[in-house]
């Protein structure tokens, strides 16, 4: 009975598992993706493959911002992930250092230097991140989310571009998570140059995916 009682009590004294950066995620508890690292940041939360040098997704909360910090393209590996990519791994590639949660979403130094961090791009058609993907990002900002994930789709053999082998995704994703639980998905094509903004399913986003969002 003693024995017992004892293993009661170390089962309640221990704490449950609990992500750094829960308030981030939609339902705030991680969304846990096989063989990903969470890198939690000022507003942001990263979920990242370390193995294959991949931005897996970002999920942002929505807050109330002024969004008046000058943005500073201060591009740097991120010191968290080991071998993790450079600037240089982008340059004379043919893609954009494109960024998942946007810089002119930051509300002061410390978040714009944050999204400025290698872990927090994809290698971006230079048409796609400058027209597309740009587009996209001031029409989410403009809506009134409460949550908003931010993630690229890689097929099994992606292009892989630098020393490290950043990966191309095929396509990006955006879903924006409202108060009154309903959700829009936006998609942009990474493969085609001057692509557009459409739309899916989340469920239908999710079993492209393999994981829920969620």
């Amino acid at each position: 009975m003693k024995k017992f009682l004892a293993l009661v009590a170390i089962l309640f004294a221990t704490p449950a598992f609990a992500s750094p950066c829960d308030q981030f995620f939609p339902n705030g508890k991680e969304i846990v993706v096989p063989n990903t690292v969470v890198l939690c940041n000022s507003f942001f939360a990263t979920v990242y493959d370390p193995k294959n040098q991949a931005n897996v997704f970002s999920t942002e909360i929505a807050q109330e911002r002024v969004r008046k910090v000058p943005r500073t393209d201060d591009f740097r590996p991120d010191k968290r992930v080991a071998n993790a990519p450079t600037p240089d791994d982008y340059t004379n590639s043919g893609y954009d250092r494109g960024h998942m949660v946007p810089a002119a979403n930051a509300d002061d130094p410390n978040e714009m230097s944050d999204t400025f961090l290698m872990t927090n791009m994809t290698p971006q058609l230079p048409s796609v991140n400058r027209v597309a993907w740009r587009m996209l990002e001031d029409r989410v900002r403009s809506t009134p989310f409460k949550y908003v994930i931010t993630g690229a789709y890689y097929s099994p053999n992606p292009k892989r571009i630098g020393k490290r082998g950043v990966p191309v995704p095929d396509m990006l994703y955006k879903v924006s998570f409202f108060p009154d639980g309903k959700t829009a998905v936006y998609i942009v094509d990474n493969l085609v140059p001057k692509s557009q903004v459409s739309t899916m399913s989340l469920e239908a986003l999710e079993a492209k995916l393999g994981y829920k969002l969620r």
